[in-house]
């Protein structure tokens, strides 16, 4: 199966968690897209293989849903963590019309996907969804929320942004327990620029 795991990362953060280390506010250019963005002090950088544990627990459990293989296409731009619930990533992979289908339509059932392992492997939670747009430095975004309470009072946000840059499907995404923490990274998101 040939689906976008953008979301599907956020899925294995949330079953992996690792050590916190305090860093300073740094700010990313990136020449692909010409974008530049701030993290916030306190994420630290997670490294490679790190990122690719979270990506392993996501893809693992969204192919223990769906029954089939996932092949993880994306590049990622970024990966930071504070805490143990907070992570700020962004990504990108080609979309291919022929294989990926209309854009709208792919991001529409990845959502539901996503949506559905969630609910599958955290069975004893209560979720909530929603869709949107939003725009970011003048350009359009589709974006996706997860509301997830869990019995023992956390409430847990996952927030995600993707947009079509020709053929590369661009993605950010955010997780976070602590609302002062969710508040500026979406507002660094919202604040973010694109030349």
């Amino acid at each position: 199966m040939n689906k976008r795991i953008s979301l599907i990362s956020i899925i294995g953060f949330l079953i992996l968690i690792s050590c916190n280390k305090k860093e300073e506010i740094r700010v990313i250019e990136n020449d692909d897209f010409k974008w530049t963005i701030t993290i916030p002090k306190n994420f630290r950088e997670l490294s490679e293989s790190e990122w690719d544990k979270v990506e392993d627990k996501g893809m693992d459990a969204f192919e223990n849903v769906y029954g089939e293989e996932v092949e993880n296409r994306a590049t990622t731009l970024f990966a930071y963590k504070s805490g143990k619930f907070q992570t700020f990533e962004s990504n990108y992979q080609i979309h291919d019309l022929e294989t990926d289908g209309n854009y709208s339509e792919s991001n529409r059932e990845v959502n539901k996907m996503t949506y559905k392992t969630f609910e599958e492997t955290m069975s004893n939670v209560t979720l909530d969804s929603i869709s949107s747009k939003e725009t970011i430095d003048g350009l359009e975004f589709d974006r996706f929320e997860i509301n997830i309470d869990f019995p023992n009072g956390i409430e847990m946000t996952t927030v995600g942004y993707s947009r079509l840059f020709n053929d590369k499907d661009f993605t950010i995404n955010i997780v976070y327990t602590k609302e002062s923490v969710g508040k500026e990274l979406i507002e660094n998101i919202l604040n973010s620029k694109f030349e």
